[in-house]
């Protein structure tokens, strides 16, 4: 076998050092990545943890015993009562199931596409005595980018126009369009022309929508959301959506799982 000539010789050297010396430049990289993408994700991980944290540390909202309320909301839990079953002669024997929810909360538009229809068949129904409970803790923690989509206070300007469609009857239709007509960017809020669009969704005549957007640019429940968010906060709810059936409150598993939910629901029953 031929010798290597010194020239072949260092020629083969010289490449075997360029590729350890890349390889451990590209060791080096991996490793920068790998500490940079963990903090990261660390950062991720206090945000989202910080989001409930940052809503109980809020001054809360202008409260008012005289605030005017929707057509049958009381003042022992500002929550709108759905169904037949509360008027029922057996009404303590039917489960109750109590929901908190902001209408800009994108988890509360997905419990409402996953099992809102299954709630509603069983409030209509009378097997369930439904309760929503409105709160606007996302006002809040959404404030800058609300107000850089023109779109200030949208939680309460939403819970707002709720409440002027409960008064016209509306309460299951808006509600539902409501969440329907949510924003795909969280933050992007409602508009006044948004909401008066849900309500035409939801099949408001003409008198009624008139009405209804009376009551909306007036802000007549300005004061009832406030004093619902007040309630939340007093209760201590850490996020939304929650659901509390007979008292007990559901997990996530069960509230976003319409099979689960009817289930929990009829073993709740009396």
């Amino acid at each position: 076998m031929a010798k290597e000539s010194n020239s072949a010789k260092a020629a083969r050297d010289a490449a075997a050092k360029a590729r350890a010396t890349a390889q451990a430049e590209e060791r080096s990289r991996e490793r920068k990545v790998r500490i940079i993408g963990g903090a990261v994700v660390a950062l991720v991980m206090v945000g989202l943890l910080a989001i409930p944290l940052m809503s109980g540390k809020n001054k809360g909202p202008d409260t008012s015993t005289s605030a005017s309320m929707p057509k049958g909301v009381t003042k022992d839990t500002y929550g709108v009562k759905v169904g037949k079953a509360w008027t029922a002669a057996n009404a303590d024997s039917i489960p109750k199931l109590q929901i908190w929810e902001d209408f800009q909360c994108p988890a509360c538009g997905q419990m409402e596409k996953s099992s809102g229809a299954t709630i509603l068949k069983l409030a209509d129904e009378g097997k369930l005595r439904l309760e929503w409970r409105p709160t606007i803790f996302l006002d809040s923690n959404l404030s800058a980018d609300n107000t850089a989509n023109g779109n200030p206070n949208s939680s309460l300007r939403a819970t707002n126009a709720f409440g002027c469609a409960v008064d016209q009857g509306f309460a299951e239709k808006y509600h539902s369009a409501l969440f329907a007509a949510q924003p795909a960017t969280e933050g992007k809020g409602y508009s006044a022309s948004d909401l008066t669009a849900v309500a035409q969704t939801a099949g408001m005549s003409s008198e009624q929508l008139t009405k209804f957007m009376e009551c909306s640019t007036n802000k007549v429940y300005e004061g009832w959301a406030n004093n619902s968010y007040a309630a939340f906060q007093k209760d201590g709810i850490s996020s939304t959506p929650n659901g509390v059936l007979n008292g007990t409150e559901l997990s996530n598993d069960v509230l976003f799982d319409p099979t689960a939910l009817t289930k929990a629901i009829a073993d709740a029953t009396k």
